[in-house]
């Protein structure tokens, strides 16, 4: 932890430098490109150990390999794009990191976040599934009749002989 620690102190000293330039604007992506290269890429493994606590203590029914997966991914990235988010934030290190924890374990919440408001700005409905329901087990529906008192079959006599 003491090398995180060391790393992140690093970046934050090379954000500095990057803002006290006179090219700060222009340098500004520059610096943050270097200050990811030297050791601010360790933001991804961050989020992605933050998504897989959570994923150790989530008791979903759908989880299998692929969905965790497809989730660390997620919170790696996300992680990242929060990394050069408050890349020129002032405010500690420890708080970026935890800052960057967080998006990464959030990181489902905010892509269903981020497609409902783009569905919702370009009108698009989500589709509901038009599931069939539950089948019969004879193959075909069975319903109550409108007219209970006709349709009702009169009994039919027994072919059997009397004893």
């Amino acid at each position: 932890m003491l090398m995180l620690d060391v790393i992140l102190a690093d970046v934050a000293v090379e954000a500095v430098k990057a803002v006290k330039d006179p090219n700060a604007v222009t340098n500004n992506f520059q610096g943050a490109i270097h200050a990811f290269q030297k050791g601010g890429w360790i933001v991804s493994l961050i989020g992605a150990a933050a998504m897989v606590g959570r994923l150790l203590i989530d008791d979903a029914a759908d989880a299998n390999w692929r969905r965790s997966a497809k989730h660390i991914l997620a919170a790696a990235l996300f992680a990242i794009i929060a990394f050069f988010v408050t890349y020129q934030w002032e405010m500690s290190a420890i708080n970026k990191a935890i800052i960057q924890g967080l998006t990464g374990a959030l990181a489902p919440e905010l892509v269903d976040w981020i497609s409902a408001n783009i569905k919702a700005k370009l009108g698009i409905k989500d589709k509901k599934s038009k599931g069939r329901g539950r089948k019969r087990s004879s193959g075909r529906k069975r319903s109550k009749p409108k007219n209970s008192a006709a349709s009702v079959p009169p009994p039919k006599s027994s072919r059997r002989k009397p004893r």
